[in-house]
């Protein structure tokens, strides 16, 4: 009978040094998670500056405004990445929206405008 509780014990024993010994490398590895947003995207086309006191029509990269709910998340200068939708690509934050606007981004754009429509949002960490 002691020789059944003597393997209980080990096994026991062993199995505790395996989970803590993966549980160890599940903590040292850094783990990255982007969640993506439902934003609406909208397109203007204004001559004047921006809020980072840019003009726009000297700027070269593509680049957007973000309504003010979204700022905490991506803040100005910072790239965003859209998503499931025609204005697909990466783009700089280099703007900010009026007060109404909510959940929302608005591409420069210098062709017609758009109609509004739904695109999957997140933070691009390469430039």
């Amino acid at each position: 009978m002691n020789y059944i509780y003597c393997h209980i014990h080990l096994g026991f024993i062993f199995l505790m040094t395996f989970l803590l010994i993966n549980t160890h490398e599940c903590r040292s590895q850094s783990l990255e998670i982007n969640f993506l947003d439902t934003v609406r995207v909208m397109t203007y086309k204004i001559k004047g500056k921006t809020a980072t006191g840019k003009r726009t029509y000297k700027i070269k990269v593509p680049f957007l405004a973000v309504s003010r709910d979204l700022l905490s998340k991506y803040p100005l200068y910072s790239t965003i990445e859209l998503f499931d939708c025609r204005w697909a690509g990466k783009y700089k934050v280099l703007d900010i929206m009026g007060k109404n606007h909510v959940s929302t981004v608005d591409i420069f754009y210098k062709g017609k405008k758009k109609n509004i429509v739904k695109c999957l949002c997140k933070s691009s960490t390469t430039e």
